[in-house]
């Protein structure tokens, strides 16, 4: 029954931050893209691609490879959904679900075993109810980014209680399988998780070094961990950091999104306006950057508690949290403005207030181990539930959209919706010099244009093929209106011609009469490497876990 008590307390706390998911319909966001890109994820996935790169409807009907550069990993899970037959409307929103209960259930775990289920609850509790998870879930709709925290949880149970546990490849499995899911659930997230998991593992060797208290085992395991999770995952980003010049996204980091104008004023993580805006330079934002009232008074609580108290077995969390949280809070303020200027491809970030997540993450652990510093009984478990419930009731408010809608979810399957609206909020996946249309009536459905020369029959699409027969009345060059990409390669008649590229569409030339022309999105070398890596380090680490599992079993 003790067990069953803090369980039937989490899961109503959790429904409270779903509950708009329940509601018919749909509500605005930000990024208000997400269903097309659970459709568009399904067709190609029912289309045979894996992994996922290129989609067809996307840039303006161009087709773009959204899926070689933007995070794929929530999108497999809501693209399965809809291509084994969920609508897309209930598919993207289990997405979603999964994206915001998941890391809690796992930081109530993490907590709960290593620290006990009390300051499990109250740490699930303040993470989840984090003002600016609210933020990420029903203002910006950043799914890739709160799908992120679904990782650090399981990277610093791995990692931080490694000489802790005897199951030791238990945590080289999860550190491995950390790594990889945080790098594919967010681009840039998943290169700050990296970046900063590998500085702290060299600095906390470094140090035990110094100290002559290295484990020399433990530290090499560590780095394997490191080094598998980028293995399995590089599928995903070796072709992006290799193929990102065939696209616009570099042009991103310009004068209208630089991090220099969207640092986060101290005051604002106190006190911010709540909104369903943007971010705008100075310190009157459109969407709020609070860490959350009673996140920081509980949190400053166990502070000044630290003092006069010290629990060996909260010193873990208490250290990681305040770590984490310090670090959230200088790169997300003007404080670190120096430091984004010399670390690489911190300028892709854009906005540093992205760091509040991280921010969020280590002020729960900080205030999440309170319950430590209560005497044992049942008033430890009472002041526990108390607190869950005053964070839940003081930011409940917050994890509600701007209004809801109602819609059928095959709007969202509407070709002009996808080629037009849709493609309009994101496009930057399309080559640089792709002339955008800039009218409703411009958008492509046809491989080739039809002219007065051209006769075009018996066409055949999907996401990675396309073939037509064109009649021709005297030979020509023709454009195919698909954006060119590396791994596009073009036959005419079964043999293998190269385009002429011009503004980011590819032109071939064909002769008078009946031609086929065909053309195969495949693989590049970069992607073969990227593909095989991964499928080495996934046989490598299961191998080494299993072999292992079956040895103990022996």
């Amino acid at each position: 029954m003790k067990r069953i008590i803090p369980i039937i307390i989490l899961i109503l706390f959790m429904i409270g931050a779903i509950r708009p998911l329940f509601i018919s319909g749909y509500f605005p966001m930000h990024d208000d893209t997400q269903v097309s890109r659970v459709i568009e994820m399904g067709k190609a996935l029912n289309d045979g691609q894996f992994p996922v790169r290129w989609v067809a409807d996307l840039g303006y009907g161009y087709g773009y490879p959204i899926f070689n550069f933007y995070g794929p990993l929530p999108y497999y899970v809501g693209g399965v959904l809809y291509a084994i037959g969920v609508s897309a409307l209930i598919a993207t929103k289990i997405m979603f679900a999964i994206g915001i209960l998941v890391p809690a259930i796992i930081l109530f775990w993490v907590m709960s075993i290593t620290v006990g289920w009390q300051a499990g609850l109250l740490t699930c509790v303040l993470f989840l109810y984090a003002p600016y998870h609210a933020v990420q879930i029903y203002v910006r709709g950043a799914v890739g980014e709160y799908w992120e925290l679904i990782f650090w949880p399981i990277i610093y149970y791995a990692f931080v209680y490694w000489e802790k546990s005897k199951k030791r490849y238990t945590h080289l499995f999860l550190g491995s399988i950390g790594i990889s899911g945080a790098i594919l659930s967010h681009t840039l997230l998943g290169y700050v998780t990296v970046l900063l998991v590998s500085i702290g593992y060299v600095g906390y060797w470094a140090y035990r070094m110094f100290t002559y208290n290295f484990n020399k085992h433990t530290a090499l395991f560590q780095a394997i961990a490191i080094l598998l999770g980028l293995g399995i995952s590089s599928f995903f980003w070796l072709p992006a950091i290799v193929e990102m010049g065939f696209t616009a996204v570099s042009g991103q980091v310009n004068a209208t999104a630089h991090y220099l104008d969207h640092f986060v004023c101290m005051s604002q993580l106190w006190s911010s306006l709540w909104g369903y805006g943007g971010s705008v330079k100075g310190c009157i934002d459109g969407q709020s950057y609070m860490l959350g009232k009673v996140h920081v008074l509980i949190a400053t609580v166990t502070l000044l508690l630290w003092r006069y108290f010290s629990y060996k077995e909260a010193k873990t969390p208490w250290t990681i949290g305040l770590v984490s949280l310090v670090v959230g809070v200088f790169f997300s303020t003007s404080y670190s403005h120096w430091v984004w200027s010399v670390l690489p491809g911190f300028a892709f970030l854009q906005y540093p207030w992205r760091f509040l997540a991280l921010a969020g993450f280590g002020l729960s652990l900080v205030g999440g181990v309170l319950p430590m510093f209560m005497p044992k009984g049942y008033g430890k478990t009472v002041i526990t539930i108390v607190l869950s419930f005053l964070v839940f009731g003081m930011n409940i408010k917050w994890f509600t959209p701007q209004y809801t809608y109602d819609i059928a979810s095959s709007a969202f399957e509407d070709p002009v919706d996808l080629r037009w609206r849709v493609s309009r909020i994101s496009d930057e996946y399309l080559p640089a010099k792709l002339i955008r249309p800039t009218d409703e009536s411009e958008v492509v459905f046809d491989t080739i244009d039809h002219g007065n020369a051209l006769i075009v029959t018996n066409v055949m699409k999907s996401s990675v093929y396309e073939r037509v027969f064109v009649t021709a009345t005297e030979s020509a060059t023709v454009m195919l209106n698909k954006a060119y990409f590396p791994g596009w390669r073009y036959f005419v008649d079964q043999k293998e011609v190269l385009p002429i590229i011009q503004d980011g569409l590819p032109y071939i030339q064909i002769h008078k009469g009946k031609s086929e022309i065909r053309a195969i999105f495949t693989n590049t070398p970069v992607r073969i490497i990227g593909n095989v890596i991964s499928l080495i380090s996934i046989i490598v680490l299961g191998g080494i876990y299993y072999g292992k599992q079956s040895k103990t079993k022996r």
